[in-house]
């Protein structure tokens, strides 16, 4: 039962990325013809951010497709990681999207354009309903992939905002450097948004210890167990988002049986399944015939 929920639950959220993808094609038409209507830098700055939102989704989609494909003879592990690298391409996508917007903003700043606040106001607001009806069908989700692309949707809603609040600075006060003042400030949004998600990319590339996971508290799990002697070459790491794996050698005494080490091994696995540990490689020793420690 808990399978076939895991995979209806996939299925839905595959569907959600691709109704995404296509309505923010949509949405990107909109904000250019409103862009180009008023002349807004800020507007154009919204619009290319939701352009890196919309390839986002797509390699969001592509990854979860690929995700879903069963492990082969070269990748062991299957597919799964395929939806971390997609995140890590996202959040430095965007970092190269937000470096422009801010660089153009810069020059508005010499030689200011006029602009049309009622078209930018208009526009912008679209937007906001629209990247916060598409984020609720990502909410609550622990996955990486699906994160990044619901952290591109509100920062994308945070960003159309910024526009609304200039728009109706400029048609209340004539200030022009307000449109590009927002454009910078959209900028520093987008950079906050993908430095969290780059971070932890980049831990799961590198095998670091899954985050909220401490490898004090699964040696002290471990070494509660009734049985074990000693635990060492623990190594606890996440194959894509919500995927925790541990490896690890046990020592055992020396009269512990087949049956005995088998309770212990079963013992390990319900002791860290709370950590959200689901799959465990455990490698049994005695005391008097230990392994050799691998240099990692």
């Amino acid at each position: 039962m808990g399978d076939l929920t895991e995979a209806a639950a996939s299925e839905t959220m595959g569907r959600s990325l691709l109704r995404a993808v296509i309505v923010t094609g949509a949405l990107i038409l909109a904000k250019v013809v409103g862009a180009w209507w008023s002349h807004s830098l800020a507007l154009w700055a919204d619009a290319g951010h939701s352009l890196t939102d919309i390839v986002a989704l797509a390699l969001s989609w592509y990854a979860w497709r690929q995700a879903q494909r069963p492990p082969t003879e070269t990748l062991t592990f299957g597919y799964a990681r395929s939806e971390v690298l997609a995140a890590l391409a996202n959040s430095l996508g965007l970092v190269v999207v937000a470096g422009a917007l801010a660089w153009e903003a810069v020059g508005r700043f010499a030689h200011p354009v006029s602009v049309q606040p009622l078209a930018m106001a208009v526009t912008a607001g679209v937007a906001i309903a629209v990247d916060v009806f598409l984020a609720l069908g990502f909410r609550g989700s622990s996955n990486l992939n699906v994160r990044s692309a619901w952290l591109h949707l509100m920062s994308d809603a945070a960003g159309s905002l910024g526009v609304v609040v200039s728009a109706g600075i400029v048609a209340l006060s004539g200030w022009s450097w307000v449109d590009p003042g927002v454009t910078i400030g959209i900028s520093a949004l987008i950079v906050a948004t993908a430095w969290g998600i780059t971070k932890e990319a980049v831990a799961v590339l590198m095998e670091a210890a899954p985050s909220g996971v401490r490898l004090g508290d699964v040696l002290g799990l471990i070494q509660g167990v009734q049985g074990v002697k000693s635990v060492h070459d623990v190594h606890v790491w996440s194959v894509s988002s919500g995927r925790n794996a541990l490896a690890c050698h046990l020592q055992l005494d020396t009269t512990a049986t087949l049956e005995d080490s088998q309770a212990v091994l079963h013992h390990v696995e319900s002791a860290v399944a709370p950590l959200g540990i689901t799959h465990v490689t455990i490698q049994v020793e005695t005391p008097d015939k230990p392994d050799g420690h691998a240099p990692w």
